[in-house]
């Protein structure tokens, strides 16, 4: 079980450390890599890819389960679809849980949007609502590995 506090979330976010990074960051040491490391890989995702797509929490989660259950020979065709189900199955339990996997979605916020994360950390909803999306998607990690 991978326990990160709420109020720990957010001193990364306070600290510049974005949501894929913290969720990447809790599964690093069980897959080989370092925090620097993990924090590396993963901090171009957070907000989206700083865009609003994709919320980074999820990002830095198919960062996990595509190096726990990841293909990497051509024709492994078994590997990939055990991926692709595992894939499948966060999405659906995420989206259960948080009603969308989009960032903008999730925040209302638009990043891509000139003034929008300047709008978003004025608002505080990126140290309310974010640090459950990064808990919602830590807790989907451990009941899907």
């Amino acid at each position: 079980m991978h326990n990160i506090s709420e109020e720990e979330i957010v001193r990364y976010f306070k600290g510049g450390i974005d949501c894929s990074q913290v969720v990447f960051m809790q599964w690093a040491e069980e897959l080989g890599y370092d925090q620097e490391e993990a924090a590396r890989m993963a901090a171009a995702l957070g907000g989206g890819m700083f865009r609003g797509d994709t919320c980074g929490a999820v990002a830095g989660a198919m960062l996990v389960i595509g190096l726990k259950y990841g293909h990497y020979q051509i024709g492994d065709m078994e590997t990939k679809a055990k991926l692709m189900a595992k894939v499948t199955e966060f999405h659906k339990k995420f989206t259960e849980r948080c009603d969308s996997t989009i960032c903008r979605e999730l925040c209302g916020y638009d990043f891509s949007k000139e003034g929008d994360l300047d709008k978003a950390f004025a608002s505080g909803k990126l140290y309310t609502l974010c640090p459950q999306y990064v808990l919602d998607a830590l807790a989907v990690l451990d009941e899907i590995i």
